[in-house]
């Protein structure tokens, strides 16, 4: 049986092939980890959201009026729960682009854009995501 040998990029040296492929060490083992955590949290901060936001309504269809929705979200609890739920959405939402964008092996210097442009686009996205809470919430 012949061994099958990985041959580097023509005009790659063998070192450097190997040095642009391997992640920084843990980091691959930690963000399956943050993945997972998130993914699970979600399945239960969703149940909670769509059990409060659908199940639990008085009225017609199993939607809440604008007004119920600003009272539900006044609740310090229940602006807990979504605070949280917006959280742990928008990291795996980043983990899960920047584990795509990793996918197409970019070079490192690439690699550190993908990483900091995934921190803007998630603190970004929950500073807009925590005005429109907060501000819902100071309404009612």
């Amino acid at each position: 049986m012949a061994s099958l040998r990985i041959r580097p990029r023509p005009g790659a040296s063998t070192s450097s092939a190997r040095r642009r492929r391997a992640p920084r060490a843990g980091s691959t083992a930690r963000d399956w980890r943050l993945t997972t955590f998130t993914g699970v949290a979600l399945l239960g901060l969703l149940l909670v959201h769509m059990i409060g936001h659908h199940f639990v309504v008085e009225g017609v269809g199993g939607l809440r009026t604008y007004d119920q929705v600003l009272d539900y979200i006044a609740h310090p609890v229940i602006f807990t729960i979504e605070s949280f739920f917006l959280l742990f959405v928008t990291v795996h939402a980043m983990l899960g682009l920047r584990s795509v964008l990793l996918d197409l092996d970019p070079t490192p210097r690439l690699r550190r854009a993908i990483d900091v442009g995934a921190v803007v686009l998630g603190l970004a996205t929950l500073a807009y995501g925590y005005l429109l809470i907060g501000t819902l919430a100071s309404r009612a």
